[in-house]
């Protein structure tokens, strides 16, 4: 009787979890349904199982994104608020919340959305959308608001090669014979701990309803605690106007920085930039980007290291449905024209770069990225006899916390290796820090 009764119990949980599995809707079809444009039929999909699945925020993020996208505003707004009511950190729900209310005609409810939405901080894609509806709710006049963003941070760490050296102190030089040279501590690889700082500032003023200007300024600095003579202070401007009409936005300009090693300025950069972005659909973008830039070197002991240098290249950036997870990639190519006799000649440099943020919690982020460089120069270096040949890879990883909408921490470890078939030219770094972030919008 007992082996009859555990039978009976075994098929029937057989039965409820075959049911439970029949009557479960495909979350992972739905979202790529909307992802290719298929709005219509991820809400047919999905619209059954809204009664026993409401509450389920990502089952309801799916169904209120397809129906606003499926041209269900009322509809939407009503499930997206339902998200918003579980889970009030949800920044993808709170942006399309903005724009339901926004195609129902309730602009202050719309605008009341957006605002919240853009103070959590979210991925470049979803904040130009919020941009423009923001301005498109407030232009009277149909001339968009000027918008302003700023932020500073402060941290510390550690840098165990503050002057990007080789770990070696004696070298063998070619010229003379193989002859063994003992280097200069100031070129031996040298670690310190370190104070930073950083702050920053862009103005945004739109003059028509595609076109803007933009201006923003960016410092950073490093002060070590012991190696003052590696201390770091980059100061970038940049200036341009912008072009946004449906799915394509045209960026260019003009941008300026100079570089500060210990206290003295070691070099100036000065130049151009251009950028085009093709929305392709809500989760994919397209990148096309190039820059030309000149490097000069004021000390005249580093003068012979000037050159201009062109860079093009090509990117995609990919958001999932739910705005959790972010992933982009780019390749890109160029080359640096020595213009005053630099010891190496010019350089051609081919690389490729990923990145990607995922989010863990409404208010926790993982980020990594990471990039290979590989850069050849066309003269023979005098000293060594070779053409140098480096290979530099990089890789960062870390989290955000955001523990309220305009304060970020962000704990992180950056990897740079340089292999070069010239000895002083090869190093290796790693970099820990803690960095605290406050944002202004």
């Amino acid at each position: 009787m007992n082996f009859l009764i555990r039978v009976f119990l075994l098929v029937s949980l057989g039965l409820v979890s075959s049911f439970a599995k029949a009557n479960s809707p495909d979350l992972e079809l739905a979202r790529n349904l909307i992802v290719e444009g298929k709005p219509a039929d991820a809400y047919t999909l999905l619209e059954p199982y809204e009664i026993e699945l409401a509450g389920n925020t990502r089952f309801d993020y799916l169904l209120g994104l397809a129906a606003l996208n499926s041209g269900q505003a009322g509809k939407a707004s009503l499930i997206l608020e339902r998200v918003l009511a579980v889970d009030p950190m949800h920044a993808a729900a709170r942006v399309d919340l903005g724009r339901a209310y926004y195609l129902l005609g309730d602009s202050e409810r719309a605008r009341a959305e957006f605002t919240r939405a853009l103070a959590f901080n979210p991925p470049p894609a979803a904040q130009a959308t919020i941009i423009m509806y923001l301005g498109k709710i407030e232009r009277p006049d149909s001339k968009p608001p000027t918008l302003f963003t700023g932020y500073f941070e402060a941290g510390g760490g550690h840098n165990n090669n503050v002057n990007n050296s080789t770990s070696q102190s004696q070298i063998s030089v070619p010229i003379l014979l193989n002859t063994q040279l003992a280097l200069n501590a100031a070129n031996v690889k040298t670690g310190d701990s370190y104070l930073g700082l950083a702050a920053g500032a862009e103005i945004i003023r739109p003059i028509s309803t595609n076109w803007s200007l933009y201006s923003g300024v960016d410092m950073h600095s490093r002060n070590d605690l012991k190696q003052h003579d590696f201390d770091i202070l980059a100061l970038d401007g940049r200036i341009g106007a912008s072009y946004s009409k449906n799915a394509e936005q045209i960026k260019a300009g003009l941008v300026a920085g100079q570089f500060n090693l210990g206290g003295a300025a070691n070099h100036k950069s000065d130049g151009l930039n251009a950028e085009w972005k093709h929305t392709c659909n809500a989760a994919n973008q397209s990148v096309l980007f190039g820059q030309y830039m000149l490097y000069r070197y004021p000390d005249q002991a580093l003068a012979s290291n000037d050159f201009n240098q062109t860079i093009a290249g090509l990117g995609w950036i990919h958001s999932t449905a739910d705005g959790r997870a972010t992933v982009s990639g780019s390749l890109y190519g160029g080359n640096e024209h020595d213009t005053n006799g630099r010891i190496d000649g010019g350089k051609s440099i081919k690389g490729v770069r990923l990145s990607g943020q995922l989010s863990f919690l409404e208010n926790l982020d993982m980020f990594a990225s990471g990039g290979i460089q590989w850069g050849k120069y066309d003269q023979t270096n005098p000293s060594f006899l070779m053409m140098r040949d480096d290979h530099l890879t990089d890789f960062t990883v870390g989290l955000s916390y955001h523990y309220s909408p305009n304060w970020t921490l962000r704990p992180q470890i950056n990897l740079i290796k340089n292999q070069s078939n010239i000895v002083v030219d090869q190093y290796d770094q790693a970099d820990i820090s803690v960095t605290l972030r406050r944002d202004f919008k």
